[in-house]
Parts: C-alpha cells; sequence; structure tokens
C-alpha cells in the first residue's frame, strides 16, 4: 500500500525506512549505509536527529542475505532503484557513510537518468571496497569473540584469515573463506556460552550480510561521481579518504570538496557541527 503524506510519496518498509518525515517541499533525502542492531558507530538517524525541520529522509535497507538482489553490487542497486523509479519522488540529495558512498554515487547516476535535476552526492568517509576492507571487518569480529575463546584460539583465527587471504585474492572468494571461518569459529564458542541456535544464527547473518555488502560494492565504480560530491572526512587515519591516501587504494580518487572534521570515524555522524554544515549543503 502506498500512502500520501504532505506531498511526497512515504517509504513503506522493505527497501527504504524513513528516518524523518518532513513536509516533503524540499524533496527527500536518501541515506545509504548499513545500519544494524548493536552497531557501535553513529548512524544517521544521530545525524538527523541534529538536523532542523521539513526534511525527508529515507535510509536504505539491504535485501535480504542470500537473495539474488544480494549477490551482487548492480543487484543492491537494483533493489534500491526499483521503489524510487516505481514513485519518482523528487531526491533532493544522496548521502552515503563508507562503503554506503558507493551505493550512493550508483544511486545518484541512477536517478539522474529520469531527474531533470541531479541530486547533490554528499560522502562520509567515503571508502572503495578491497579485500583488506573484507579482512578488516573479520578482525573486528574475532576481536569481539576474545570474550569467549582463548587467546591461543584468536591468535589461530587471526593466523586463518591471512592464509584464506593468500589463497583468495579474488574478494568474492574472500568474502566466502571469511564466513566460513567465522562460523568454524564462533559455532562452538557461541554454544559454549549458552546463546541458542536462534541467536547464534542472527550473529552469523549479520555478518555475512555485511561481507556481502562490502564485496558486492567492489564491482561498482563511484570515481567519476565523487568528482562531483562534498566528502567530510574524520580524524580517523584508517578511515575515509586519508585511509586510501595513505594505502594508495584511492589513487586517481578526487572530491569536489573535502571538509575535514575533528571528530572520529565512528562518532563523526552524531557530530553537531557535521550536522549543521551538512544541513547548509541540504538547503542551500
Amino acid at each position: 500500500m502506498t500512502a500520501e503524506t504532505k506531498g511526497v510519496v512515504m517509504a513503506e518498509s522493505g527497501s527504504w525506512k524513513t528516518l524523518v518525515d518532513g513536509d516533503g517541499s524540499e524533496g527527500i533525502v536518501l541515506a545509504v549505509d548499513f545500519d544494524t542492531t548493536g552497531r557501535p558507530e553513529a548512524r544517521f538517524s544521530d545525524l538527523v536527529a541534529n538536523l532542523g525541520t521539513g526534511l525527508t529522509v529515507w535510509e536504505t535497507v539491504p535485501p535480504a542475505h542470500g537473495t539474488e538482489h544480494a549477490r551482487s553490487g548492480k543487484g543492491y542497486i537494483d533493489y534500491w532503484a526499483a521503489r524510487l523509479e516505481e514513485e519518482r519522488p523528487p531526491v533532493r540529495a544522496l548521502l552515503g557513510f563508507c562503503a554506503g558512498a558507493v551505493y550512493a554515487a550508483a544511486l545518484a547516476e541512477r536517478i539522474a537518468g529520469w531527474q531533470e535535476g541531479e541530486p547533490r552526492l554528499i560522502v562520509f568517509d567515503p571508502e572503495i571496497s578491497v579485500s583488506q576492507t573484507l579482512m578488516w571487518q573479520y578482525h573486528k569480529v574475532v576481536g569481539f569473540m576474545s570474550s569467549v575463546i582463548s587467546e591461543a584460539d584468536v591468535a589461530a583465527a587471526r593466523e586463518a584469515g591471512l592464509k584464506v587471504l593468500e589463497a583468495c585474492p579474488e574478494i568474492g572468494a574472500l568474502r566466502d573463506g571469511l564466513i566460513r571461518l567465522i562460523r568454524e569459529i564462533g559455532e562452538p564458542a557461541f554454544t559454549r556460552v549458552g546463546l541458542d541456535a536462534a541467536r547464534r544464527e542472527e550473529l552469523f547473518t549479520v555478518f555475512e550480510s555485511f561481507l556481502s555488502y562490502l564485496a558486492a560494492a567492489s564491482e561498482l565504480d563511484p570515481v567519476d561521481r565523487w568528482r562531483r560530491a562534498v566528502a567530510f572526512s574524520s580524524a580517523s587515519p584508517l578511515s575515509g579518504l586519508r585511509a586510501m591516501r595513505s594505502s594508495g587504494v584511492g589513487e586517481g580518487v578526487t572530491v569536489a570538496r573535502e571538509v575535514e572534521m575533528d571528530v572520529e570515524h565512528g562518532s563523526m555522524l552524531a557530530h553537531r557541527e557535521l550536522a549543521v554544515a551538512v544541513e547548509g549543503l541540504l538547503r542551500g
């Protein structure tokens, strides 16, 4: 069922969720991120809480893990674009966080195909997905499990991850190998501490979904659209443009304007000064 509210079509549950329902007079803002329960980093809901009234903001909901849409970068874009193409709401801007900046660039290109004015692209610590991106997430999960497995098991898990990386230079194979490893390590560990099968599966599915999201982003090329974007960079050296420059991954990546913020990556979307700057861009 489609609801009409204040002149703009509201996003239904499924591919988009409504973070804030404004009056629709300025078009809608689309935010692309992988938002999960228990996530330690600030999220777009924190950002919009610090924005002024009147804006309507929708956020992506990833396709269900294991479905056709979740198997490729194009699949993600097709999934999110379907309702937009059907309803054609006026899109004022796209926001993208980390790998979400890659998807935001692709959606901006898709929307420009039917909308007279191209939406503004605003990205936050944008990152291109590479093998090390997946390894970083794997090591984070192993670190999380250090409370339920021994130091020796943690070391063995890290070593096993490096062996998978060596054996799987292609990012899709690496994704599959890391997913297998986490289940092999986590299943007995979580069982020992009393997590039931449903809770264990929930944790594994979140990890697998996120790795699939990152791996699929590697299939999309955001560089051309990023040249027109405003990018907010945190002070964290291992995140966003700073990380890409130091690692060499971002060779040739430029943005129209970079705004450096004295805030750590994990809390940047909740930073009030950032929200003021973003609102100025959205209303400008």
